[in-house]
């Protein structure tokens, strides 16, 4: 053989035994683990990613006891809690009111774990519920306490709407 042809089947040869090497297969024979199905795996870490958000919602809802918020209101307030910890932007406008639009988005990429209500406001024809919390990235210059203000008012079917966010 010539030389050039030599180096052809070398190089063939080789492409050949490092494709084999990437195709090793193994045998569920040589071992006695179990390994969990892909649904498995998937339900454990969605319970797993479920009870890690509730976590972020610590808020007593059944001990809230302020004459000033309605059962409606809470209702709204529980939607929106469980958007921001989800980071659902869908269920966080569906929770807002009709005409609030895009412009707190931006609060869902700040997390926060909700600790609890406090006394809410009467303002001018409208109630102001403050949410508090503790922001869970620490940057230079931030408190971990944090209060978010949901402000409520009553849309033309007289219903508690949230209106803003502050």
């Amino acid at each position: 053989m010539n030389k050039p042809a030599q180096i052809i089947s070398i190089l063939i040869l080789s492409v050949n035994v490092l494709a084999g090497c990437g195709k090793q297969e193994t045998t569920g024979a040589s071992t006695n683990e179990t390994v969990p199905t892909t649904s498995e795996s998937v339900v454990k870490e969605g319970t797993t990613q479920s009870a890690a958000l509730q976590s972020l919602d610590e808020i007593k809802w059944n001990e809230v006891k302020d004459p000033l918020i309605e059962d409606a209101m809470i209702t709204k307030l529980k939607a929106a809690i469980a958007a921001f910890v989800s980071k659902d932007l869908d269920q966080f406008h569906t929770a807002l009111g009709p005409n609030v639009g895009t412009g707190h988005d931006y609060l869902l990429d700040h997390p926060v774990k909700f600790t609890g209500i406090a006394e809410a406001v009467n303002e001018n024809d409208r109630i102001l519920i403050p949410v508090v919390g503790e922001r869970l990235n620490k940057q230079e210059g931030y408190t971990p306490d944090i209060r978010y203000t949901f402000y409520f008012a009553k849309g033309k079917d007289g219903a508690w709407q949230i209106v803003s966010i502050d």
